[in-house]
């Protein structure tokens, strides 16, 4: 649309204009998380690591007076090193849990068909005094019902199983390859970045791409630096809590509880309060204050890193905070959680430097 038609049409139809505005720059970022953030990704990463490694790198060239190759060799060996190390002992626990969860997946089977059991005909007994119905009607019913279910969740199952099997391979490659991109990057970056920094600065697009950055530098990258630091931090609370009590899944359970965590408003407190006053009618008082002492710790992490790392720059209230939250997950699955929020704030940057 050409500059002058544009500043015409938004006079006579402001609204309109705002609308038509918002849909295109919706669209484009759709189009772009859709199709291109996959490629882009890498690379994205790689100069963010390099800025965040760079004043490291400085430090040691002109404090220090260590040769480049020297710091810039370095850097990255220490950290690639402390990150795969992690990756390494995080999978392993992972491997080693899941493992053991299909190995007793029996058990556990048995034990939640004899509590069904249990319940069940306890509360249909009652359905069928209630509704002066012939003993076993309702149980029977239920039993019918659920065993139809079964055999076609079974059917759809034993159809999905190599689907399931090739998208996990699949995604494996796509990650080991991702980290591989994201090596090479950063390599090639360490005698390029200030080069890079010099091209940028001098492109017609440097005034309103910077601007869009410094608005997602405040808004977006805090929600996610502060996103995935909170994470981690519960991630390892749950993990020890849930290792403290003698469950074998720690890892497992804790990665859940953490991920639970991200949605506004339900928070770890769904899963970590009942467990604990479950344990506590077990009469099993030390497991019933040890979760409820994490649950306390979950919530003071988030609240006081959240305020910290990110204060009010995300400018989102909770409600269009989950709309993000469940629009990005229908929209792009378990990586909604993190674009959703983020594609928010970057249309509003771009709407914003548009309108202006």
């Amino acid at each position: 649309m050409p500059p002058v038609f544009s500043t015409r049409f938004g006079q006579l139809h402001p609204l309109l204009y705002r609308f038509v505005v918002l849909a295109a720059v919706s669209f484009c970022v759709y189009f772009l998380f859709r199709y291109f953030l996959i490629i882009l990704l890498p690379f994205i990463i790689a100069y963010l690591l390099m800025r965040m490694l760079f004043p490291i790198i400085w430090f040691l060239q002109h404090r220090w007076h260590v040769p480049g190759w020297l710091a810039y060799g370095g850097t990255l060996t220490v950290f690639f090193s402390a990150f795969f190390g992690g990756l390494f002992i995080l999978g392993w626990q992972f491997f080693c849990q899941l493992k053991l969860f299909l190995k007793n997946f029996g058990i556990y089977k048995n034990e939640f068909i004899d509590l069904y059991e249990r319940q069940s005909g306890w509360l249909c007994g009652c359905v069928d005094r209630m509704f002066d119905l012939s003993a076993g009607s309702s149980i029977n019913y239920l039993s019918a019902r659920i065993d139809e279910m079964m055999s076609g969740a079974g059917i759809r199952l034993s159809k999905e199983v190599g689907r399931l099997v090739t998208s996990c391979v699949s995604g494996g490659v796509k990650f080991m390859t991702i980290l591989l991109i994201i090596l090479v990057s950063m390599i090639a970056l360490c005698k390029d970045m200030q080069t890079v920094h010099k091209i940028y600065r001098r492109s017609i697009f440097y005034p309103a791409v910077h601007k869009v950055a410094l608005t997602l530098k405040k808004s977006g990258f805090a929600y996610l630096k502060s996103q995935g630091i909170i994470f981690l931090i519960i991630w390892f609370v749950c993990s020890v809590s849930i290792a403290m009590i003698k469950n074998p899944y720690s890892v497992l359970i804790g990665c859940g509880i953490a991920v639970f965590d991200t949605f506004p408003v339900l928070g770890s407190g769904m899963i970590l309060v009942p467990w604990s006053a479950y344990y506590l009618f077990q009469q099993d008082y030390y497991s019933a204050v040890i979760l409820f002492v994490a649950f306390i710790l979950c919530v003071l992490v988030r609240d006081l890193l959240e305020a910290h790392l990110m204060g009010s720059n995300m400018g989102l209230l909770p409600f269009f905070m989950t709309a993000a939250l469940y629009g990005g997950v229908c929209l792009f699955g378990v990586w909604g959680i993190l674009l959703g929020p983020f594609g928010v704030v970057l249309i509003r940057s771009i709407y914003e430097q548009i309108i202006k």
